[in-house]
């Protein structure tokens, strides 16, 4: 509106929504600093749900991490990964402060075939406190499974707040 006066809106990080991209990377490509906190790292036994997404069964032993991404010192995404041990066997011995779990996973198990599922959610409140938010801040969800060698290799469930992320794809027509 005339008269208002100028504002400068800060923009946003974006993600790739058709590729799997190291997000070290994406933030370092921004001129901006990348760190992560690691919430939880372990091994557990898969439940049903579990071992449907990794092709276990049941009861199998998966890994599982739990990382907040920070860019600048801000909360960017929330990694929330379930590992197949066959796939990835020294996953729980990693340095992930130097390197990112995609780091490791492409240089062990590469990537030759993924699928996203996107979708718009409210964070719970555990959730909102790893990544600040407000209550009813709205968030992108990306489910990102991840095959090498017609193996699946991790599930993950990538949690952006909504006001700091946006997707971006990039593809080319027939013809």
């Amino acid at each position: 509106m005339q008269g208002v006066g100028t504002f400068v809106a800060e923009m946003k990080g974006y993600t790739a929504m058709l590729e799997v991209h190291n997000i070290a990377d994406e933030i370092a490509q921004r001129g901006h600093q990348h760190s992560c906190k690691i919430l939880a790292i372990g091994q557990t036994k898969a439940d049903p749900e579990q071992a449907a997404v990794l092709g276990l069964s049941t009861g199998q032993t998966l890994f599982h991490s739990l990382i907040v991404h920070y860019e600048n010192d801000l909360p960017v995404q929330l990694e929330d990964r379930l590992v197949n041990p066959l796939m990835a066997p020294d996953y729980l011995t990693q340095d992930y402060q130097r390197q990112t779990p995609y780091t490791y996973l492409m240089r062990v198990a590469p990537l030759t075939a993924g699928e996203h599922i996107v979708e718009a959610v409210l964070a719970d409140a555990r959730q909102r406190k790893h990544l600040a938010l407000d209550e009813h801040e709205p968030c992108l969800l990306i489910r990102r499974q991840t095959w090498s060698d017609n193996k699946i290799v991790t599930y993950a469930r990538l949690l952006y707040p909504g006001s700091r992320y946006k997707l971006l794809g990039r593809f080319k027509g027939h013809g």
